[in-house]
């Protein structure tokens, strides 16, 4: 959603400080998600994203798949879900939304708010992850599992978000709307 964010950098962000403090917390027998919290939900995205690679690249593991072993059978489930899909890259995250709306397991306004208040550079984003996730166009799974009015409002604006990427170039179509 376009607007302002909730979640916004951290000032003095050090990546090598929080991949740190967060194996500390997951290397113990008892994972304790409070500290995890702390950081990976006053992160903004891409911020998480950076703690990721740090983590990667400081320790040789993915940090990901460490939040999933340590997070297995935790007594909320829910509390593993949020902070798996924080730590996905807001494409991929969008992506697996607009499946799962798709699908049937989301509502319907999940399509409408992705696909209508996202910028052609974010869609684009949407559509490459899209492809590299689930082997298939975005278009063409709108096309077969929506129908009508839906369906056509939903590919007329892929399209016109895929033509105007195309024909303006975003960064050149960013770079003007920060000149105004």
């Amino acid at each position: 959603m376009s607007g302002t964010p909730s979640v916004l950098p951290v000032a003095n962000f050090h990546a090598n400080q929080d991949a740190a403090i967060l194996r500390k917390t997951l290397k113990g027998f008892v994972c304790h998600s409070k500290e995890l919290f702390n950081i990976i939900c006053a992160r903004c995205n891409w911020q998480r994203q950076e703690i990721a690679r740090t983590f990667n690249l400081m320790y040789g593991k993915n940090l990901i798949k460490k939040l999933k072993e340590k997070l297995s059978g935790a007594a909320d489930d829910q509390k593993q879900r949020l902070l798996l899909a924080l730590m996905e890259p807001v494409a991929v995250y969008d992506a697996k939304q607009l499946r799962k709306a798709m699908q049937g397991l989301r509502r319907k306004s999940v399509l409408i708010e992705v696909i209508t208040s996202r910028t052609n550079k974010q869609m684009a984003d949407i559509r490459r992850a899209y492809g590299s996730m689930f082997k298939t166009e975005l278009e063409f799974d709108i096309s077969r599992k929506t129908s009508g009015y839906f369906q056509e409002r939903s590919i007329s604006s892929n399209s016109i978000m895929e033509r105007e990427t195309r024909a303006i170039g975003v960064t050149h179509w960013e770079d003007a709307l920060q000149l105004q």
